[in-house]
């Protein structure tokens, strides 16, 4: 479960996934990414109620496509299958039964996908999942020897990418390999009875507001990564990703300014986008590592049956 400034949401997230079905084995995993709120304290003291298998990590940088490289490479405990959960969502009980249930129905599939219960959008992007498999970023679940495969590759996401569930859907359809297997929607099994919820925006709300303005600005950013990165896979594969989003996006524009350069009257959001790029710094490496902040597990445990 990634996070970062959910205080308010995650006490729901938290108490949904100790009622899950399978509770007795589910390993949590909570990493809390450049939060500077009270999501610590807040998600400590409802992982000491929850009877849940718990290690609560820190990251200082806020980047979930890095919080994702940290699970999959350093942190993530023996598992048959890996779930993904935003921090603001709230599974129902019978949700990762149901995704890993699938998996285990359709061995072809590297990837089951949830879909939400909530918002005014809900019932178009079920049946749009339903009808064009893909994976929705709030809740997911990925097969144990696809995790294995992507770390025996080396394969990270680009740190500072907005759109790293949708890459990770792109190496479950590609099975890694962009260059010789074919897009291959079947790698991926929508559920479409695993659901979770969250709250929704109010326009009414200055916090709401600013929520729906940044989504914004990074949605536009997320559409030239989505370029870049196809141009990417396709002449060199998923292993020659860049490690850091601006070196993804400065080659991509370079090679047409004239058309790919947002402006400001033809695509205010991506204009605004990358300025905001342009000055972004690219994090030390000391930013980008967790640190264990709690744990409910004995230092002898070494495993589970399932993890998220």
């Amino acid at each position: 479960m990634i996070a970062r400034n959910e205080a308010e949401l995650l006490p729901a997230c938290l108490r949904a996934l100790a009622a899950s079905n399978g509770h007795a084995h589910l390993h949590l995993t909570c990493i809390l990414n450049g939060t500077t709120d009270v999501s610590g304290s807040v998600a400590i003291e409802v992982m000491r109620r929850s009877g849940l298998a718990c290690r609560l990590y820190t990251i200082p940088h806020a980047d979930k496509s890095n919080a994702i490289n940290c699970f999959l490479h350093d942190l993530r405990p023996d598992a048959e299958t890996y779930f993904f959960v935003d921090g603001y969502a709230s599974v129902r009980p019978d949700a990762l039964a149901l995704l890993a249930d699938t998996l285990a129905r359709k061995p072809h599939a590297h990837a089951a996908a949830a879909v939400p219960s909530t918002g005014r959008s809900a019932a178009a992007l079920r049946d749009a999942m339903v009808a064009s498999p893909g994976l929705h970023g709030s809740l997911f679940a990925l097969r144990r020897g696809f995790v294995e495969q992507v770390v025996a590759a080396g394969i990270r996401l680009p740190v500072g990418l907005y759109r790293g569930d949708g890459l990770i859907g792109s190496l479950v359809m590609h099975d890694l390999d962009a260059r010789s297997s074919p897009w291959d929607p079947s790698r991926v099994a929508v559920q479409a009875a695993a659901t979770w919820s969250a709250a929704q925006l109010r326009p009414w709300r200055p916090g709401d507001i600013r929520k729906q303005l940044y989504r914004m600005l990074r949605q536009a950013q997320g559409r030239m990564e989505s370029a870049a990165i196809r141009e990417v896979i396709y002449a060199g594969g998923f292993g020659a990703l860049p490690a850091d989003v601006g070196a993804l996006l400065a080659p991509w524009l370079a090679c047409d300014p004239g058309a790919r350069t947002p402006t400001p009257w033809r695509d205010p959001a991506g204009s605004l986008a990358l300025r905001a790029l342009r000055r972004r710094r690219v994090p030390p490496a000391a930013e980008l590592q967790p640190t264990l902040a709690w744990s409910s597990i004995a230092p002898t445990t070494t495993s589970a049956d399932l993890g998220a």
